[in-house]
């Protein structure tokens, strides 16, 4: 009968590593002293097997190595990648970052799955400027499409190098995380880098429901057709989003389109929404004003549901996650999940559907965390206010100061060249 052996003393036996070993034999060494093995029918104890080894590169520079070890059958090896998370034995012994996998395709030309140690010479930096950020990742060449259509912005810095987020991919996202941790930070980097790499084809909307001082500027760049600093605004400007969304549906019907990474169409709308809690109807609102915010959500909803095929990407940011600030449908809609520091498991759990957000580190701005299918720790590229508008100045709109703005929603129209866009409407 094979048996699992226990897991004794974990952190202690992590702690047990002979000084001046190797990292794989300080490895094998964690895999015996933990105890994570199996007993054949011989009575002996079996515990995996090193493979090979690989470097870990970053660019041109090499950032770790990769161990891979093959698991004797009957050993739970997903288990280890979750003890790690939550033990860090493997980083408490090697006193050094590392990354537990067990994966499919490892080493080339085989597809049996194996358990891969990741050892990293550096954690995650603390600070990363904007201006470290490197250039948009090439797509492998059977995805490669013009360069237009890599809607690509990053995301931040992780153990293995640049997180990217493809919105071609997953064209919604949620952003959560209470003030002073990154949040805003987040949207000044999306907002620069689409405008830097599209400065043709992309159309922000952004609704800041925070009275209109943080994004108040923006409404003078080309690339922001509209900005809303209230719920009423905003209702206007969705109403006027969802209209022209259901004509570029027809559209799309009529011409057999089911997706717009598929067309010639270049354009990408944007929507980002800030501090959507204050879209959320409560009890002691008037039926208008209820209605009036059930009415935006419903809109964002249907952005969510139908507006990614058609080019239509929302951004959806609240600092404290619940199920009435972060709606279901557009939740379920949002494969990226985004989250900064929060008060609480539960919020985490809300926003990215596990636990781990009100353990990031307080003194620490700009460490978040990206769900997808995986969760990644990662620290978001700083950009203050003076570069960032150094790097957007050329694309501001003159305009004169005439007292106080009356109406912070505005639409602009700018002249075309023919033939730049097959969707058009008035």
């Amino acid at each position: 009968m094979i048996e699992w052996l226990a897991f004794p003393l974990l952190v202690a036996g992590a702690a047990a590593i002979p000084k001046g070993s190797n990292e794989r034999k300080s490895i094998q060494t964690i895999f015996e002293n933990t105890g994570y093995g199996i007993t054949n029918k011989k009575g002996e104890p079996q515990f995996p097997k090193f493979k090979k080894k690989y470097p870990i590169v970053d660019g041109e520079e090499k950032i770790g190595t990769k161990y891979v070890f093959q698991i004797p059958l009957g050993l739970p090896a997903t288990k280890m990648a979750e003890l790690e998370k939550k033990v860090h034995f493997f980083s408490d012994g090697l006193s050094r970052p590392v990354l537990v996998e067990f994966k499919a395709w490892v080493i080339p030309k085989d597809p049996r799955k194996y358990l891969v140690i990741k050892v990293f010479k550096k954690d995650i930096p603390d600070l990363f400027p904007y201006k470290l950020v490197p250039e948009c990742p090439v797509y492998p060449e059977k995805h490669k499409k013009a360069g237009e259509n890599k809607w690509v912005i990053p995301l931040g810095k992780v153990l293995e190098g640049m997180l990217w987020h493809d919105f071609e991919q997953i064209p919604h996202m949620t952003v959560a995380g209470t003030t002073r941790f990154g949040k805003t930070v987040f949207l000044k980097v999306l907002v620069t880098y689409l405008i830097e790499y599209h400065p043709q084809d992309v159309e922000l909307y952004i609704i800041d429901l925070k009275g209109g001082l943080e994004f108040g500027r923006y409404k003078l760049l080309e690339q922001v057709k509209g900005v809303a600093s209230n719920p009423m605004e905003a209702a206007i400007m969705l109403d006027g989003i969802h209209n022209q969304m259901k004509e570029e549906y027809k559209y799309f019907q009529e011409n057999f389109y089911t997706n717009i990474s598929n067309t010639p169409i270049k354009k990408r709308k944007f929507i980002i929404v800030d501090e959507a809690a204050q879209l959320a109807p409560e009890k002691w609102m008037k039926k208008e004003q209820k209605e009036m915010l059930g009415m935006c959500q419903f809109f964002l909803g249907e952005i969510t549901r139908i507006g990614g095929g058609l080019g239509y990407r929302e951004v959806f940011c609240t600092q404290y996650p619940t199920s009435d600030t972060l709606p279901r449908s557009i939740k379920q809609n949002s494969d990226g999940k985004v989250t900064f520091r929060l008060p609480s498991g539960y919020a985490s759990e809300v926003a990215i559907d596990e636990r781990g957000a009100e353990e990031l580190p307080s003194d620490v701005k700009g460490r978040g965390l990206y769900k997808t299918h995986e969760l990644q720790k990662m620290q978001v590229p700083l950009l203050e206010d003076h570069d960032m508008w150094k790097r957007l100045e050329r694309y501001q709109v003159p305009q004169s100061l005439k007292g106080a703005t009356e109406n912070v929603v505005e639409y602009r129209e700018k002249e075309k060249p023919a033939g730049e866009d097959l969707v058009k409407f008035g």
